[in-house]
């Protein structure tokens, strides 16, 4: 009896290419940034994605043009990671200022996971096309943190200064967290003391910073 493709048979067989191919990719993009976390990008070939993920760098170019193109990818699949992590967060809160904290914890919590990758689009010496990628891809988290600050503050003219203000004490804290992270198991300790991490001195300092601005019309 001759066998007949229905439709339905087709679209599955897509369904498991597609699949495949999905998997493939991934895997391609977290031998990337497994190579970026021990070596750095720059270390970052071709030949060791293939290597790493077993199969032949033209499979690789087969997903991506090249490194760049691959970087672009990564880059650009960290902020849909981050503003939905943001936006799920914030959504479960009630109050303005849990609000901002959701930001703010999720913001550094970020780092913490994906170092590598945070790295990648925020910190690296990047062209232009990045800085652009920035703006527009934290575009809607930086309107709703600007329109908090606004609410909490009662003082929608200094918003944005806030919001600056905000920008930068997570970015410090970001970045002493990294520097941290380098450092020797004796040093770490003698400069948080009796914390295990600096996340709380980073919640401590937002919780000032937030405290200071509550009610300024």
């Amino acid at each position: 009896m001759l066998y007949i493709l229905t439709m339905l048979d087709f679209r599955m067989m897509l369904d498991k290419r597609e699949l495949r191919k999905e998997k493939v990719r991934e895997a391609i993009k977290q031998a990337a940034l497994k190579i970026a976390e021990n070596e750095g990008w720059q270390k970052v070939t071709i030949r060791k994605i293939a290597d790493e993920v077993l199969y032949t760098p033209p499979i690789v170019y087969e997903f991506f043009k090249n490194k760049d193109d691959l970087y672009r990818h990564l880059v650009k699949d960290g902020f849909e990671l981050l503003n939905q992590a943001i936006f799920s967060k914030v959504d479960k809160k009630e109050t303005v200022e849990e609000k901002l904290f959701a930001i703010a914890e999720e913001r550094f919590d970020f780092v913490t996971e994906y170092q590598t990758l945070h790295h990648m689009m925020f910190d690296a010496e990047n062209p232009e096309w990045q800085k652009r990628e920035i703006i527009k891809s934290m575009k809607a988290v930086s309107e709703l943190t600007e329109g908090l600050l606004a609410e909490i503050s009662g003082n929608t003219a200094q918003a944005h200064e806030y919001f600056l203000n905000m920008v930068c004490l997570i970015k410090g804290y970001v970045y002493f967290h990294k520097q941290i992270s380098k450092m020797p198991v004796k040093m770490k300790r003698r400069l948080l003391k009796d914390r295990k991490n600096i996340k709380p001195m980073f919640l401590d300092a937002f919780k000032r910073f937030i405290n200071s601005i509550k009610n300024q019309e």
